[in-house]
Parts: C-alpha cells; structure tokens; sequence
C-alpha cells in the first residue's frame, strides 16, 4: 500500500511538474505577444497623428519663411496646441536635437535615440520605461521645401495599456491556478487508474507469499498491467498445481510407507512366531510345517524387498532403456519355456499364435514383462488356457495375453498399475502385486504401452504395445 502511495505522488507531481511549465511558458508567450500588440497599436495611432501635426505644422508657417527660424519661433504655440488636442505631452526639437520647446515644464529629460533618427529624417519610436509608467515616445521630422526644420515628438502614456496587461495577468495568474488544480485533480485521477491495478496486484502478491493460492488474480486494466496479471495468475495456478502436486505425492507416500510397513510386518511376524513356536513342538511333522512356512514367508519378503528395489530404482534413475529393432516372437518362445514346468505342473494349456512382425524393445526388460504377466496368470487367476496372439500394422505391434480365469472387479483394474494402491491391496491378496506396476513402467520408457481389459468370472485379457519401424 505505501509502495503504491509513493508511486501515485510520484506520477501526481510528475504529471504537474510537466503541465505546469507548459502553461506558464504558453501564458508568457501570450503576454508578451500582447504587450506587444498593444504598444504597435498604440505606435500605429500616434504615427497616424503625426500626419496631422505635419498639416497644422504647415498651417501656423504659412504666410511666413518656412525655415528653421519660423519654425523654432513657433514652437511653444505648436507644441502646446497639439498636446491640447492630443490630451498628452508634446516636444519640439531643432536640426540640431536641441530642445525648443516642450507643452510640460519642468520634466526630467527622456531618452533621445528616437530624436537622433528624426532629424535624419526618419520617423522614429520607442518606448521609455524609467518611470512610473511606461512612456510611448514618438519622433517625426517636420518637413517644409523637402527640408528638414524641426523635430516634433510625442509622448503617449500607456496607461489603459499597462492597466489592461495588468488585468490580463491578474486573469492569468487566476487561469494558472485553477489549471495547476485541475491538473493536480486529474493527475490524481491518472495516478488512481494506473496504481490501483498495481495495488491489486500487490494484494495478490501478500496472498500467495502467505499460502493462498486459490483467489484468482483478475485486473482488466486494458494494458501491459493486465498482460502481467494474467501472467502472475499462471504463475499462481503453476504453483499451486505444484504444491497439490506435492501434497499428493506426500500422501502417496505416505500410504506406500504405511503399506510397505505392514508387509515388512507380515511375514516377519509369521516368522519370529514360528521361530519361537518349533522349539516347542515334538511332532515332526507340525515341525516341517513349520518350517515350510518360514521358507515361504521368507522368499515372499525377499520378494518384497527385490521389487521395491526395482521400483525405487525405476523412480530415481528414469529408468533408460536401451531398444533395439527386431523380431518380437523369438523371445516370447523363450518366456514359454521357462515357464513350461510350471504350466504343466498346474495343468494350464498355453496357445501361441505369433507372426514375424518386427518392434523396437528392451529385450531384457521386455522378458521381465513377459516373466511378470504370466507369473500373475499362474498365481492369481485359476484358469486353465492361455492364449497369446499377436497382431500388427505400420504403426506398432500388439500382444494379446488372454486367460479364462476368474477376472477381476473395474475397482481393482484401475488400482491394478499403481505400486502404492495394489501394495494397499496386496494385504487381502496373495503377493504384493508390485510387478505390474513395474511393467508399466518398462512399457511407457520404451515407447509402448499396457492395457488391461477384465470382467469378473469371465477372464483377463492384457495387451502389450509396441511400436514399430513405421512409428513416429
């Protein structure tokens, strides 16, 4: 909040700071260009007077030598009778710029470079401002026989023009000030619309620093403020997805702590129990029993402990594989011949339907898969055929691994390839049921996949697919 009050002070007295200057520079612009005006009205008026001057001139020497002599006689009636109908000071001057005769006595002296020019015979004026008031001082020549006898000037006090430039900075000033607290308003006005989105945003900043990443960060400003709300926002739901993220990995593993410690817990119970419980016994053949049943519990945490393994390695590593283009079927025939005695032993009759189709894969890790989906056949599914057939096209190669057995619920095929939930499950059911899990995991790194297809009582049908030369 108080970053965005120094911000709007700052576009407030910026926007001043650059109006302000503007306007006082325009206002003296205007000032001068009519005080200038009005000194060359007022110049224009006294030139358009000296031509009657020059005629009256011309009127009082008449009948006498129009000389300089008649002229300097007659000056104090000249210059008092046109400054009686002129209503202000005249002067009369000879060839010489010396003064003849002026309509008031006892006045200071003015300037003479106006005079200077007038007895060059040129009309001259300029305008004295030593004192109270300004002075427009206008010389002309005063002609007889193309000659120069004299020079008359006069003296015009500005006064309604230095009362009307005073009224009209007085309006000025006026204009100013309501202009500064016009612009002082709007800037404010400004200020609020460009630090009011950054204001929000500053909010949305607090929340998120706090922990709060559901309200969304929602500014329609219209401009580059907006485009970076919008990309705040992303940023908010790209952390928040990541923290869910993490809170559910956290309870994933959680779970698949709390799982894997009940397993551990299991067969290790069933071992100490027996352990202690033999000693005991005298018949040997409860002592066998015994026995055999620590064996097994034993080989299943081994087991146990081998898959975790392999998955733990999978998840740190990103599990790489190395592929390879070449006829799958070859390899199948090798996983049905490991697993004959076993087949034969639970009388399960496998058909094979293979082609010579060509796919890329691990051949280590796809034997694995092999290994994994039939080992579960023969454990869980109590069928009595097996079938896998396999079908291609340009695009991948599909391996269809079907049974007759018992199938499964839609519950538990969805939970069948997730580690953490089929380690849950594991506890009602044979095994730990981590190896499809892992099977999955070696189908997707190399470029394929594993479905699973199953309906209680009516068998399970799993297909493998991969991809051939033809995939892109």
């Amino acid at each position: 909040m108080k970053l965005c009050m120094r911000m709007k002070g700052k576009v407030m007295l910026m926007s001043v700071a650059i109006f302000l200057p503007v306007l006082l520079a325009a206002c003296s612009i205007a000032y001068s260009a009519l005080a200038h005006s009005l000194v060359q009205a007022s110049a224009d008026t006294s030139l358009r007077e000296s031509y009657g001057a020059q005629l009256y001139v011309d009127r009082v020497l008449e009948g006498v030598d129009k000389t300089e002599e008649a002229f300097r006689s007659h000056a104090s009636l000249i210059t008092a009778y046109l400054s009686e109908q002129l209503g202000y000071r005249i002067q009369a001057y000879d060839v010489h710029g010396s003064l003849l005769a002026d309509s008031v006595r006892n006045e200071l002296s003015l300037p003479a470079g106006d005079i200077q020019q007038a007895v060059a015979g040129e009309k001259a004026w300029t305008v004295d401002e030593t004192g109270s008031e300004p002075v427009l001082l206008l010389s002309f020549p005063v002609f007889a026989n193309q000659q120069t006898i004299g020079v008359l000037r006069f003296l015009h006090p500005l006064t309604r023009e230095t009362q009307l430039m005073q009224r009209t900075l007085m309006m000025m000033a006026v204009v100013i000030l309501f202009a500064a607290l016009l612009a002082w308003v709007l800037a404010g006005f400004f200020a609020d619309a460009l630090t009011s989105p950054l204001h929000k945003l500053q909010q949305a900043a607090a929340r998120i620093s706090k922990g709060n990443y559901k309200e969304p960060v929602s500014i329609e400003s219209g401009d580059e403020i907006e485009a970076l709300a919008k990309d705040f926002d992303k940023m908010r739901l790209g952390i928040r997805g990541y923290i869910e993220g993490l809170e559910q990995e956290r309870q994933k593993q959680k779970m698949f702590l709390d799982s894997v410690t009940h397993e551990f817990k299991t067969p290790l119970t069933a071992i100490i129990g027996y352990a202690e419980l033999i000693p005991r016994l005298r018949e040997e053949e409860a002592k066998a029993r015994g026995l055999r049943s620590i064996h097994e519990e034993g080989r299943r945490l081994l087991k146990l402990v081998e898959e975790l393994l392999a998955l733990s390695r999978l998840g740190r590593t990103g599990f790489s594989v190395t592929d390879s283009e070449a006829p799958l079927a070859p390899l199948v025939r090798e996983v049905v011949r490991e697993v004959r005695p076993r087949l034969h032993a639970a009388d399960i009759h496998l058909e094979l339907m293979l082609t010579d189709d060509v796919c890329r894969f691990d051949r280590d890790k796809t034997k694995q898969v092999f290994l994994n989906i039939l080992d579960n056949a023969l454990r869980y599914s109590e069928c009595m055929t097996i079938e896998i057939m396999m079908a291609g096209n340009e695009q991948q190669l599909e391996v269809h691994i079907l049974d007759d057995g018992i199938g499964m619920t839609e519950k538990l095929q969805q939970a069948l390839l997730d580690p953490v939930s089929r380690l849950r499950d594991a506890r009602q059911a044979k095994g730990n049921g981590l190896g499809l899990a892992i099977c999955r995991e070696i189908m997707t790194k190399q470029g394929g996949a594993i479905d699973l297809y199953s309906h209680p009582s009516s068998g399970t049908e799993i297909v493998l697919s991969f991809a051939t030369g033809g995939a892109s």
